[in-house]
């Protein structure tokens, strides 16, 4: 969750005035249950915390990330960047490294999307170049495009500014074979399942990313490279400029962004896909402080796998 359950319960409180019983009636349990929690005596079940951040998200609503927070976790990467400047070195001279970020990378952004296969399944179509039964063709194409295409950001195709081209780029890869409009843009109304946000029409993506390719490879000053991609992400996402692929285009974005700026990749598990949304749709309409500390948690996932691979 994105923040902790006793500070939710406690903002519950105070917002609504309730006396504790009338929060745990509320919640369907027992109040010395919920006061245990509250006093750290015992730990809600998952499912129950869940309970909890749907009732606080009614209540009271999310709260920016205060700024210490964010300033603490960018100064952990920035760490960790020293730590590992040869980073670029070890992406092309470790046969290991290179798997087992194509493998991560590969199976989480295709499960955010849907994607039914498991991580052995997608490891043994990227490297073993096998068919897996009871899964379809789409999805095993979704799988070696979308390594292919890791494979081509590992070798240096595509340093430099991030272009138009460069995304269009990135979309016929991945969806080649898949889509027939693969590398253009939508000529159709587009809607994000789930989520209260009204996309551009198709009459306005080429302006709307005009402006984005303005300003996405020139940070605000002062501003974090981390906060500029998070931002940026958000913006991209909004616009939703293809007719699918759009999460896996702009992921890609964050990757080739970050590696070329000396950053380990931002490896966005499928686990964390409620929070993933979450932080990118607070992100589009009040404030990018959760997204920012959501990339920067996923850039450390990525360093861990640097870590395995420098030992």
């Amino acid at each position: 969750m994105l923040i902790n359950y006793i500070d939710q319960l406690k903002a519950i409180l105070r917002v609504t005035g309730w006396p504790q019983t009338r929060l745990a009636h509320e919640l369907k349990v027992t109040f010395p249950a919920l006061n245990r929690w509250m006093n750290r005596r015992a730990t809600p079940h998952p499912s129950t915390q869940k309970t909890i951040y749907a009732l606080y998200k009614d209540k009271v609503g999310i709260l920016p990330v205060p700024p210490k927070e964010i300033k603490e976790a960018l100064r952990d990467l920035d760490r960790e960047k020293k730590r590992h400047k040869d980073l670029a070195k070890l992406i092309k001279t470790s046969k290991g490294f290179r798997e087992d970020l194509l493998l991560e990378l590969t199976y989480n952004s295709n499960a955010i999307e849907g994607s039914t296969l498991t991580k052995k399944e997608t490891e043994t179509i990227i490297f073993d170049k096998g068919k897996v039964t009871d899964r379809s063709y789409v999805e095993h194409l979704e799988a070696t495009n979308h390594a292919a295409v890791l494979g081509q950001i590992f070798e240096g195709a595509f340093e430099g500014p991030i272009s138009q081209d460069t995304i269009k780029e990135l979309h016929l890869m991945l969806l080649q074979g898949i889509r027939p409009d693969a590398g253009k843009y939508s000529k159709h109304h587009r809607a994000i399942r789930g989520v209260d946000l009204l996309l551009p029409g198709p009459e306005d993506i080429q302006e709307e990313m005009d402006s984005l390719s303005r300003k996405i490879n020139r940070p605000k000053k002062r501003q974090h490279l981390i906060e500029h991609i998070a931002a940026m992400h958000a913006s991209f996402e909004a616009i939703h400029p293809f007719g699918d692929g759009n999460g896996r285009v702009g992921r890609l974005i964050m990757i080739i962004q970050l590696l070329n700026n000396g950053y380990a990749p931002c490896v966005i598990e499928n686990s964390r896909k409620s929070d993933y949304y979450e932080a990118l749709e607070f992100a589009q309409k009040r404030s990018e402080t959760h997204l920012i500390r959501f990339v920067a948690e996923s850039i450390l996932k990525g360093y861990q796998i640097v870590r395995k691979h420098k030992k």
